[in-house]
C-alpha cells in the first residue's frame, strides 16, 4: 500500500513539475517570437512567470524525491553501512528523519512567511507575493508526507543477512 502511494507521488509530482516547466518554457518562446513584432513587444512579466515556475517545479519535484529516497547520498558511508545487517536501514532512517525535521520547519515557516508577504508583485498584476511564497508551504507539506511514508516503507523493510554479508 505504501509503496503504490509511493509511485503515485513521484508520478504526480514528475506530472506536475514537467507541466510547469513546459509553462514555462512555452511563456519564454511565446515571449520571444512576441519580441519580434514591433507593435507588441513581448511581455513584461516573462522574467518573473519563469523564475517562479522553475521555484515552483523544484519544490514540487522535490517531494518525488522524498517518497522515493532517491536523494543524494555519500558513498563512503553507504558503503560502511552495508558491511551491517542493520546498517542501510539506520542510515535511510537517519536521512528521512533529518528530512521530516527540515520539511516541517518549511512547512510552518513558508506559512509564516506567505502570511506576510502583502506587497504587490510589480510586474505581474493581481498577484501579491504572498500568493508567489505559498509554494513553501504546500510543497513542505507533500515533502513532509512523502519523507514519513519513505521513511515507514524502510522501517517497514525485511532486512535480509546476505545484503550484509555479501559485502
Amino acid at each position: 500500500m505504501l509503496k503504490k502511494l509511493q509511485r503515485w507521488i513521484d508520478n504526480a509530482t514528475t506530472f506536475t513539475a514537467s507541466l510547469l516547466i513546459a509553462a514555462m518554457f512555452f511563456v519564454l518562446v511565446i515571449n520571444v517570437i512576441l519580441r519580434a513584432i514591433p507593435a507588441v513587444g513581448g511581455f513584461k512579466w516573462y522574467m518573473e512567470f519563469s523564475q517562479y515556475a522553475n521555484v515552483w517545479a523544484m519544490l514540487i519535484g522535490a517531494a518525488g524525491v522524498a517518497a522515493q529516497g532517491t536523494n543524494l547520498r555519500v558513498e563512503i558511508i553507504d558503503g560502511i553501512s552495508r558491511r551491517f545487517l542493520w546498517g542501510k536501514k539506520l542510515t535511510r532512517s537517519i536521512v528521512d528523519i533529518s528530512l521530516i525535521a527540515f520539511y516541517s520547519v518549511m512547512t510552518v515557516s513558508g506559512w509564516q512567511l506567505s502570511q506576510r508577504a502583502v506587497q504587490a508583485v510589480s510586474t505581474m498584476p493581481e498577484f501579491k507575493m504572498g500568493q508567489v511564497y505559498v509554494i513553501f508551504p504546500i510543497a513542505g507539506a507533500i515533502c513532509l508526507v512523502s519523507a514519513v511514508i519513505h521513511l515507514l516503507v524502510t522501517l517497514a523493510e525485511k532486512t535480509e543477512k546476505g545484503e550484509a554479508e555479501a559485502k
